[in-house]
């Protein structure tokens, strides 16, 4: 615009712009309405002209669902538990003497029987010192009879001097009787006693070595037993050397190498009874009295040990006579078959064992039972709800885990629903004839 232009030509121009753009304005918004109305016309028309939907009652239509019918029976509730291998005859064998180890004759994991070598020690002063105590017994022995020969000896020359010394009373007397006749002088007389008294001194002194010859004896006895009591324990000693197994079993370890120095009490190798294996579990509080009368009636409750790759028969054998520190219940000792393969001492397994029988139970499967303890049976093709006392768990006779249930209302005949359902209410129409039901009926009840 021209800056001389006056203002009625201003206001003039502004004008003429503001009905053009107004007119431009108007031309979309009747093309708008348009649209509108002919999109508003076609949903009218789809409405009018679609066919009427064949309208049923929702609670007329059944579910199809698996069933099974329910027997009420005597059945074993089972107890699962966690347990270690054990074993009550488990050994650290030490060394008994100072020696370097000669030689390892086992190895860590080793099957030994009882009487087998394990380590053997160098023997050299073992040996060195037996054949030292056997030449003391054997000098003892000799010196014993030695002492003994002398004592014969020694008794004898007793007989001769007693027999010396009444031919010396004799003389005298018969002196004496000569001297009273005159026939021999006294210094004759003083003589043959003289011999008499003499003889009397050697009597005496031969009389006491006799008598100091049974204290004699009993003292080379005494040094005999002492050597040979000596060379017995040299002999044990040298048997030490040699580290046997006790008893037959596994080598747990073998804690010293060949040349290396040992001590008396230095742990040189590990075994365990492989034969006499148990597993230990913790019994709860609320089975214990069940199991403990059980043992106490004579029955051991059968169990089951899942092994991981093999599982294998066992029997509860005992309970524990006090509570391990840090546990909430006693212990029980479970005995594996004795056909079962021993399994490696410390590891964990699963136990199930069987408790006394309950009757009047049944069993269901698991995902049968909806919340804690809720059924549904199957009345005139409609579900009820039914409450449940839980017993415990068992298992079927496909393996597969149950769950042991009682309630009055489940007598035998009764049909409950197995299938799994998200909207499973009381009420709820189902059918149990239905082709597409997930599973063929069934009945359930036997473990």
């Amino acid at each position: 615009m021209n800056p001389s232009t006056t203002l009625p030509d201003r206001i003039t121009h502004l004008r003429g712009r503001i009905r053009a753009r107004l007119a431009r304005v108007a031309g979309k918004t009747w093309a708008l309405v348009g649209v509108l109305a002919a999109t508003s016309l076609a949903s009218t028309g789809l409405v009018a002209f679609a066919p009427t939907p064949d309208r049923r009652d929702a609670s007329a239509v059944a579910v199809p669902v698996a069933s099974a019918w329910v027997a009420p029976g005597s059945h074993s509730p089972v107890l699962g538990l966690y347990g270690r291998v054990e074993t009550p005859n488990s050994a650290s064998l030490t060394a008994l003497a100072s020696a370097p180890v000669a030689a390892l004759a086992a190895r860590e994991g080793d099957q030994v029987a009882a009487g087998d070598v394990l380590v053997r020690l160098d023997h050299t002063d073992a040996r060195l010192l037996a054949r030292r105590r056997q030449a003391e017994l054997a000098e003892a022995e000799a010196n014993r009879q030695a002492l003994k020969l002398s004592g014969a000896g020694d008794r004898e020359m007793l007989d001769h001097q007693q027999d010396l010394h009444r031919l010396a009373v004799n003389k005298v007397e018969r002196h004496r009787q000569l001297f009273k006749q005159g026939s021999i002088a006294q210094e004759t007389l003083n003589a043959a006693v003289r011999d008499r008294h003499a003889q009397a001194v050697t009597l005496l002194r031969q009389r006491n070595l006799m008598r100091g010859f049974e204290h004699r004896l009993a003292r080379a006895e005494a040094l005999v037993a002492r050597a040979r009591a000596a060379l017995e324990e040299a002999e044990v000693g040298l048997a030490r050397t040699i580290i046997r197994a006790p008893f037959a079993g596994r080598v747990t370890r073998i804690a010293v190498a060949p040349g290396e120095w040992v001590s008396p009490q230095r742990v040189v190798a590990g075994i365990y009874d492989d034969t006499a294996l148990e597993i230990r579990v913790q019994i709860p509080e609320s089975h214990l009295a069940t199991l403990r009368q059980a043992l106490a009636a004579g029955i051991r409750p059968r169990a089951q040990v899942d092994f991981g790759v093999a599982t294998a028969g066992g029997w509860l054998d005992r309970l524990a006579g006090a509570v391990a520190k840090g546990q909430a219940g006693v212990a029980g000792l479970v005995r594996l078959d004795p056909a079962t393969p021993a399994p490696d001492l410390g590891r964990v397994v699963n136990v199930r064992i069987a408790l006394p029988a309950i009757a009047d139970a049944l069993t269901v499967p698991v995902h049968a039972l909806y919340g804690h303890r809720r059924l549904f049976v199957i009345e005139d093709g409609m579900l009820v709800g039914v409450e449940v006392e839980r017993l415990g768990e068992t298992t079927g006779e496909d393996g597969e885990p149950r769950l042991l249930v009682r309630a009055d209302r489940l007598r035998d005949g009764a049909r409950i629903l197995v299938s799994r359902l998200s909207n499973a209410v009381t009420g709820l129409r189902v059918s149990t004839g239905d082709a597409r039901s997930l599973d063929s009926t069934v009945k359930v009840g036997a473990a």
